[in-house]
């Protein structure tokens, strides 16, 4: 297995986390929250989730673990997270392009 650190990473981020936010637009539409509530929520559930990709830690097993989102295209190679991208950074301005580009 290879762990490669590269500017691939930060457009497989992108991807995942508009696909994420659409992933939770549509369940709340699914469930009648639409408009500047749905907006809100996600834009909040977002930065939360990218908050824990970012600085979070997990207490496990007597270990201190962060996690963190790998992209994989075989089971060889893995895209892993580095240092400089920040999902947070991009959560409220991902979900507004979100809601414009499905409205």
């Amino acid at each position: 297995m290879s762990v490669v650190l590269d500017e691939r990473y930060a457009d497989l981020a992108a991807q995942f986390q508009r696909a994420q936010i659409s992933i939770l637009r549509n369940t709340l539409k699914k469930y009648g929250v639409v408009g500047k509530t749905a907006r809100d929520i996600c834009g909040e559930f977002s930065f939360d989730l990218a908050m824990l990709f970012d600085q979070g830690e997990l207490d496990a097993q007597g270990g201190s673990y962060r996690p963190c989102v790998a992209f994989t295209a075989d089971e060889d190679t893995f895209y892993v997270q580095p240092a400089d991208i920040e999902y947070h950074e991009y959560a409220f301005g991902t979900t507004a392009e979100v809601f414009e580009s499905e409205s």
